[in-house]
């Protein structure tokens, strides 16, 4: 890809450190590789200051806590909550006040327990059982004093984060007497909504035989909204195709496709789509359906290399020998190419895409990114200095640059104006950090976890 000589440079322009401190909730995220932010990047380097940047003043956490056996950490605004396993035998859930770093309270865990939700009133644990679903439970602790206060057996999330769902734990359900198969498959054929408050089982489902169940996840990143909204979406060997709201399962969407024959997953992005039938672990043929109509728009039976298509904001990418190729959701024509010098490709909204570099060598030189029109490929923005590692509302993103000094600046980018807000500094990184955003607080774990204030 050729570089635009008129992209406009990214400069250091404000310094704020000042900062609300209540955020809203955090990004659903699924199992079990837990998503951090929106498009899924982490990407930290050694870098540069920017040239001609004014010095910067230190500005340190707010909050400092033990980073030692934590292997989870939420946050509901005015708490931290994590998940400290300092052995194989022994698991803790910790509440730390947002505001002084304060310990709330501290209580004991099934090892191997995973923090599912948090919401301010409750904190959602969940114990799998692989050898014997039916018997993983799901468990709400208060989330003022730590205390049980409901218990539910024969569930496990369906996804970690957040309830993905206004005040409901999406899970599968394992009932017993089941089919004795069942206990070996994951997703089960049950679906059901707890309530995060009271532990009631809200709503249930059982997917039909031969049909797909796949959730769609819907960033409200035009919004300024962090968070994600979660629909569960079936499809019918007819093509009958139902979208459910997961906070009650009320259907909110039917379409009957054209003809869609075998699919073994789909993917739904706006008003598009994306079936596959795959075989032998690659994808054999792909077609993209109209939702408004539920015509087939097109289809390929020959999927180049087998390689998996996905959603790149309203277009779909696909990644050919270390190319990745951008193509029209409406007629699968190839639109644009993104060379083998990026190996990230994010959504930021509808318009613009942000390519990375990805390393996990902290040695390494600024890896930096661009800003991409979506429909053209045409870059809009140059992010020289800096690394890319997370996600705001929009039209921020996270990025890092460690100084002379050893230390790592982390700040605000805005990607529209190129504005750079320093948030904070930390020690040096030497690998990169677990982080989790939410509208007023960023919060990372390495060494420690630190929390920081984010600018209104």
């Amino acid at each position: 890809m050729g570089h635009q000589r008129g992209a406009p440079p990214i400069v250091v322009i404000d310094l704020d450190a000042s900062a609300g401190r209540e955020p809203l909730g955090g990004v659903a995220r699924r199992r079990p590789g837990e998503r951090w932010w929106p498009f899924g990047l982490l990407l930290v380097g050694v870098l540069a200051l920017v040239t001609g940047a004014r010095p910067i003043t230190p500005l340190t956490p707010s909050v400092v806590l033990r980073g030692d056996g934590v292997i989870a950490f939420r946050s509901d605004g005015r708490s931290v909550y994590l998940l400290r396993q300092p052995d194989l035998a022994r698991a803790f859930v910790e509440s730390y006040r947002v505001r002084d770093g304060a310990r709330r309270w501290a209580v004991p865990v099934a090892a191997g327990a995973h923090l599912a939700a948090v919401d301010g009133a409750r904190v959602v644990l969940a114990v799998e059982e692989p050898e014997n679903r039916s018997a993983s439970t799901v468990v709400g602790l208060d989330a003022v004093t730590g205390a049980q206060v409901w218990r539910q057996t024969g569930y496990v999330p369906s996804f970690y984060g957040s309830a993905g769902a206004l005040g409901v734990v999406v899970a599968d359900a394992y009932p017993p007497g089941a089919d004795p198969g069942q206990e070996q498959q994951r997703p089960t054929p049950y679906l059901a909504g707890i309530d995060i408050r009271t532990g009631d089982v809200r709503w249930s489902l059982e997917t039909p035989p031969g049909s797909t169940r796949e959730f769609v996840y819907i960033e409200q990143v035009e919004s300024g909204d962090a968070r994600a909204r979660v629909e569960i979406a079936e499809l019918d060997p007819d093509g009958t195709l139902r979208v459910r709201s997961a906070e009650t399962a009320e259907i909110v969407r039917t379409v009957q496709l054209d003809r869609p024959g075998q699919v073994h997953g789909f993917q739904i992005s706006g008003d598009r789509l994306l079936a596959y039938r795959s075989g032998r672990g690659t994808m054999l043929s792909s077609a993209v359906f109209d939702l408004a109509t539920g015509r087939r728009l097109w289809q390929r039976t020959d999927e180049p290399d087998g390689v998996l298509l996905w959603w790149c904001g309203r277009a779909l990418c696909s990644g050919i020998g270390g190319t990745t190729v951008v193509l029209d959701a409406g007629t699968g024509r190839e639109l644009w190419r993104l060379d083998g010098r990026w190996t990230g490709l994010g959504r930021l909204d509808n318009q613009y895409l942000l390519a990375t570099r990805s390393t996990q060598d902290v040695t390494a030189p600024s890896q930096g990114g661009v800003v991409l029109d979506a429909a053209t490929g045409r870059i809009v923005r140059r992010i020289d200095g800096w690394d890319v590692f997370g996600g705001l509302a929009w039209p921020g993103v996270l990025v890092a640059s460690h100084n002379a000094a050893g230390g790592t600046l982390i700040a605000r980018l805005d990607v529209v104006t190129g504005g750079v807000t320093v948030l904070g500094r930390t020690g040096h990184w030497s690998t990169p950090p677990q982080c989790i955003t939410t509208a007023t607080l960023l919060t990372c774990r390495l060494d420690h976890v630190s929390i920081w204030p984010l600018p209104a």
